[in-house]
């Protein structure tokens, strides 16, 4: 069971993140600052859907920094930052597609959470890299952030395994290998350094995480049973 972002897919560092902020914050004509600071301040209602889809979401941000779009701006906005998902969703680490497809031809159930905002449900099912993954939950569309045990039980229900019988791996956003330990995985932290040398963006991190490190997603094949 893996995460997404910073795991399949290298995700952004903070500063590209800060920058995507300031994409969308210019196409609506909003206070930059003020835009970037909420952008990190709201990420918990973006990914539990409070604050709906995207054209939602981007009109919800403007006005709570006191900006009124146009609808055009709404539009263009919205449209723009599901192609930022799309640029970034659309090239995972270079071992993945292996990985993926060694996993499903020793017959090994694989399965995906992923804490994200609207974006990335639309875009899932149009990535060929995802195909073998089997069961894929998003906090968005599931209302619920990670470490809340019911995704982790839902995606193993959909392998039709227990939590005994999972290994979860993520880079530790989001409280996430606390949270499978919890439920009774077996959990491997990805912590691979960052080609640009960027700070990998984090919401809510295991800082105290003491379990078992690898920096490449292909060291999990030897703690598998198969």
């Amino acid at each position: 069971m893996f995460d997404l972002f910073g795991t399949l897919v290298l995700g952004w560092g903070q500063d590209t993140a800060a920058g995507k902020a300031a994409e969308i914050a210019a196409i609506l004509g909003a206070p930059l600052p003020a835009f970037r600071d909420l952008m990190a301040a709201t990420y918990t209602l973006r990914a539990n859907g409070q604050l709906g889809d995207s054209l939602e979401t981007v009109r919800h941000l403007a006005e709570m920094v006191g900006h009124d779009p146009s609808p055009v701006a709404v539009e263009r906005a919205a449209a723009r930052r599901i192609a930022q998902f799309r640029e970034v969703l659309s090239i995972p680490r270079p071992e993945v597609s292996s990985l993926l497809a060694v996993l499903r031809a020793r017959g090994i159930g694989v399965g995906l959470i992923s804490d994200c905002s609207a974006e990335t449900p639309i875009i899932w099912p149009t990535l060929p890299w995802a195909a073998p993954i089997q069961a894929a939950v998003f906090s968005w569309s599931e209302g619920v952030r990670k470490p809340d045990p019911r995704l982790y039980l839902k995606v193993s229900a959909l392998l039709g395994l227990t939590p005994g019988e999972c290994l979860y791996v993520g880079d530790g956003g989001s409280q996430e290998l606390s949270g499978a330990a919890r439920v009774g995985m077996e959990v491997c932290q990805l912590l691979a350094p960052r080609a640009d040398g960027q700070a990998l963006l984090q919401y809510d991190p295991d800082p105290e995480w003491s379990g078992p490190v690898i920096s490449s997603l292909s060291e999990i094949l030897p703690r598998l049973a198969c």
